[in-house]
């Protein structure tokens, strides 16, 4: 994954999507939510060129509209998306 130039204010600022949570990929939580977590890491393999993170480790792809949108999942009336904890600048 390829990081993205836009600061994490300027990324959600530009979504459309808005995030209720933010769960690290790699987490029990993420893991216990996610209704199919292992779709979601077959995902991230087979489209690793067409995501980016942002300095928090936020996981983007880029829309045809020129928008980038976070990776993310609906649970109920929530949307979480997903950062990798260790992409994020300390």
């Amino acid at each position: 994954m390829k990081t993205l130039p836009l600061s994490p204010t300027e990324l959600d600022k530009q979504s459309l999507l808005k995030i209720d949570k933010w769960l690290d990929i790699d987490s029990e939580e993420c893991k216990d939510k996610d209704p199919d977590y292992a779709l979601t890491k077959d995902f991230m393999r087979i489209l690793k060129d067409d995501l980016f993170t942002d300095r928090d480790g936020r996981i983007w792809g880029l829309g045809e509209d020129g928008r980038f949108y976070p990776f993310h999942f609906n649970l109920g009336k929530k949307l979480y998306g997903f950062r990798v904890a260790k992409k994020a600048a300390n």
